[in-house]
């Protein structure tokens, strides 16, 4: 039986993460401080673009979403594409996602954006069979679930964020019976629906999928780990 290697990057990436996002619970000023700022920033304080990633503005619910959507997608994203790939999609859609809060003056934290650069890599690595249905169905539902977070509460939110749960929940369940080509189409549906809004998760997914194509293509297959009882 062969033993899949630890995520390395995934596991240090998600502490990284983790600690300043779970103390800010405790110390909310950690925040204030490390939160994305574009006013501060063009007065010198370059750091916080990085610095917001490591914190959310999302609350407990937020903060709990993003950290497991990082374990989860990381964990798969780099044990189908490898370290180097993982980093190059995750400061991809970090980086995506920067420019598109700078340019809008958006203030505000999470490391939401860079996952999106992960979720987009995945679809596009499934699409071009470098990934299995189970990332290729995980990427696409993540999506679907960001997607839904830009309807709002009110009774046509209420409406679309049902109809958009229920057709990625279909997506999961029929995911051996459908074409690889389908699974990015959620990715760039919401990519592009999301970054016509001027939300901050359009830009990473659409950069996460165009990335994770070109790395798709110039690599070699990562040989599948399998287990074998």
């Amino acid at each position: 039986m062969k033993i899949q290697p630890l995520p390395r990057v995934t596991v240090i990436v998600f502490l990284i993460t983790a600690v300043p996002s779970l103390l800010q619970l405790f110390f909310p000023s950690l925040l204030t401080a490390f939160e994305r700022d574009p006013s501060l920033v063009g007065s010198g304080q370059w750091w916080r673009p990085a610095t917001s990633l490591v914190v959310q503005d999302g609350g407990l619910i937020g903060t709990a979403f993003n950290l497991v959507s990082l374990a989860v997608l990381g964990l798969l994203a780099e044990r189908a594409l490898g370290p180097a790939r993982w980093l190059a999609l995750y400061l991809g859609g970090a980086v995506a996602g920067q420019v598109a809060g700078m340019l809008s003056g958006a203030t505000g934290a999470g490391n939401s954006i860079a996952v999106c650069g992960l979720a987009g890599g995945l679809l596009a690595a499934f699409a071009l069979s470098r990934a299995d249905r189970i990332a290729g169905s995980a990427a696409a539902f993540y999506s679907v679930v960001v997607l839904t977070t830009a309807f709002g509460h009110s009774a046509a939110g209420l409406i679309a964020t049902v109809a958009v749960s229920t057709a990625g929940t279909q997506l999961i369940a029929h995911r051996e019976r459908l074409p690889r080509w389908v699974f990015p189409l959620p990715g760039l549906a919401a990519g592009v629906v999301l970054s016509a809004l001027g939300d901050l998760h359009g830009p990473p997914l659409l950069a996460g999928l165009v990335i994770g194509a070109v790395l798709a293509r110039a690599g070699s297959p990562r040989p599948e780990v399998r287990t074998a009882g």
